[in-house]
């Protein structure tokens, strides 16, 4: 298990020069409370930054150090893994990143990459994505599991099931796959090479033991050949080496397109979201006569005004995003250009390679023919060199032979370790597994807090919602309650299949704001009832809040206020 001891934290944000500590193992829950920006959420920036070196929310590096001090900005974290005691310092200005094992420091050799792999890896054995997936539900900037793609829904549950080796497996076969090829190829050329050398020492040898004058004439007019032939195969090297040239002389950098490419997706990405956004609203306002929140009417007069001011941003950002699609298409295009002139220099670069050993072939054929020719007089010893040459070239046949062959062999167990890690492979028959009790589970807690659907996950990690009475739904169906059920129900899953998986384990669990914003009366009754019933037993629940009613029910109080500009932990009951 996971078990993380205290936090803490200085010059960090809204934080002052003074340590602002919080334990994380002695109480089974904690309310932390205190206004918009008295720093209460530092909290949860604290445990991302020492684990992960960001805050959890959107804040650069540069603008953790508290802007009146300006210095000294540390953040330490103490916890137990692997039945070792462990403690992470990091910091900025000066920046710091120190690992310690049972009060030593661990190895700072390796790069801070490096290092950051080796604390998520082989320490916590969580990276950024599965801490927050697992750990904190609720805030701002958090992007709940049905709110990510299906390639990222993969992910994490890859992650949770701890199945991620086998991509990096997939990885490790694509490799061997394409050395494979290149020993293949290179092995072609050789031996090719080699039988045309044994082709002709044979012949060779045919001609010195006729020692005939006719046979000496028929180097002479090979030799005659060969010379042709060299200077043809020079042609070649000299036009495959001009086009090759012309070729590269073009500018061939692909960085700022794609560079382009990505910046006008996520632009085209942010103005879909507005358009969606804008069409929820326009929806909101069709659907309802009253404000859900204070239950006042809303007016026709307003109503109709923000649907057709909505209206108007909707056409406008559509025709920007018409735009954008064409700016899109034509990058795309150039793109596209530049991979087939860059497609072209690699073919002429392997037209250059076969030309050159062409010439190169061509040029050691006839140099052993002038030397026959030479030598002819004394055609006894040629003819005992020649052999010698061919018992060797016989003998290099054979070891390339022997290695096609292994290479073969090798090639069909790749291809076969290909099929199987792909994602229809092993890892999706290891998901199919789990999909099952991932649902159980995810209904279970449903039911837990009355809402009574039944919930799918399928293979390609899209859900089903369907009513008692067969009615199916969406995610985007619910109210913003219903979804937070459903994220808590998700939520506390993937602690149970990753306490079952014995991949991640963790004491602690944080609720940023889930009380205040989306949460009924019997929802908070229901959350209660769960964070006693389900979470009290082995874990530390950790609830941000705004909601003063809600301290006579929670072990622990912590109250956070801002004095002199500075956040400050005042009350701790």
């Amino acid at each position: 298990m996971l078990t993380f001891h205290y936090v803490k934290w200085k010059n960090f944000l809204s934080a002052g020069n003074q340590w602002t500590e919080i334990s994380l193992n002695t109480h089974k829950n904690t309310l932390i409370m205190g206004h918009n920006g008295s720093g209460k959420s530092t909290f949860l920036d604290a445990l991302t930054f020492a684990l992960f070196g960001k805050p959890f929310r959107k804040v650069s590096k540069g603008n953790v150090v508290n802007s009146i001090n300006n210095k000294n900005c540390v953040v330490e974290i103490e916890f137990n893994a692997n039945n070792k005691n462990y403690k992470v310092i990091r910091g900025a200005k000066p920046n710091v990143f120190e690992i310690y094992c049972e009060g030593t420091m661990v190895n700072q050799d390796a790069s801070v990459k490096d290092y950051q792999d080796h604390l998520e890896k082989f320490i916590i054995k969580m990276n950024y994505k599965s801490f927050t997936q697992i750990v904190i539900l609720g805030s701002a900037s958090f992007t709940p599991f049905m709110q990510l793609s299906p390639g990222d829904r993969r992910a994490v549950i890859e992650e949770l099931l701890d199945i991620q080796i086998f991509s990096a497996m997939s990885t490790v076969a694509k490799n061997r796959l394409q050395l494979n090829k290149e020993g293949l190829e290179k092995n072609r050329i050789l031996l090719t090479s080699k039988e045309e050398n044994k082709t002709y020492i044979e012949q060779t040898l045919e001609s010195l033991r006729a020692n005939s004058d006719e046979k000496l004439k028929e180097l002479h007019l090979k030799k005659e050949d060969l010379e042709l032939d060299l200077k043809s195969a020079e042609v070649g090297v000299a036009n495959h080496r001009t086009l090759l040239e012309k070729a590269m002389e073009e500018d061939l950098d692909l960085t700022p397109l794609k560079s382009k490419h990505s910046k006008l997706i996520g632009f085209k990405a942010k103005m879909e979201n507005n358009v969606e956004r804008l069409r929820k609203d326009n929806s909101f306002f069709e659907e309802n006569d009253t404000c859900p929140t204070c239950r006042q009417t809303i007016g026709e007069s307003f109503k109709s005004e923000a649907v057709s001011t909505n209206t108007k941003k909707i056409t406008e950002i559509e025709d920007g995003l018409n735009k954008v699609t064409d700016q899109i298409d034509a990058v795309l295009s150039d793109i596209e250009k530049i991979d087939e002139v860059l497609t072209k220099i690699n073919e002429l670069k392997m037209g250059l390679s076969s030309a050159k050993s062409s010439y190169n072939n061509i040029a050691n054929n006839l140099r052993q023919v002038v030397e026959q020719i030479e030598s002819f007089a004394g055609s006894d010893k040629t003819t005992q060199e020649s052999e010698r040459q061919l018992e060797t070239v016989e003998h290099d046949i054979s070891t390339l032979q022997t290695e096609k062959e292994t290479l073969l062999d090798e090639r069909q167990y790749i291809d076969l370790a290909t099929t199987l890690l792909k994602d229809g492979g092993i890892k999706t028959k290891i998901i199919k597994q789990y999909l099952p009790i991932i649902n159980k589970h995810i209904n279970k807690y449903l039911g837990k807090m009355g809402f009574f659907v039944n919930f799918n996950i399928n293979e390609s990690f899209e859900e089903s919602i369907k009513s008692r009475y067969r009615d199916e739904f969406s995610y985007n169906n619910f109210s913003e309650g219903e979804k937070l059920r459903i994220d808590l129900s998700i939520l506390l899953t993937w602690r149970q299949i990753a306490k079952l998986k014995n991949s991640v384990n963790v004491n602690i669990i944080v609720f940023d704001e889930i009380l205040d914003r989306a949460m009924d009366n019997t929802g908070i009754d229901e959350f209660m009832k769960i964070m006693w019933d389900d979470l009290g037993k082995d874990s530390n629940v950790f609830v941000i809040s705004h909601k003063e009613t809600m301290a006579e029910r929670f072990q622990r109080t912590l109250r956070f206020e801002k004095i002199k500009n500075f956040s400050t932990l005042t009350k701790e009951n």
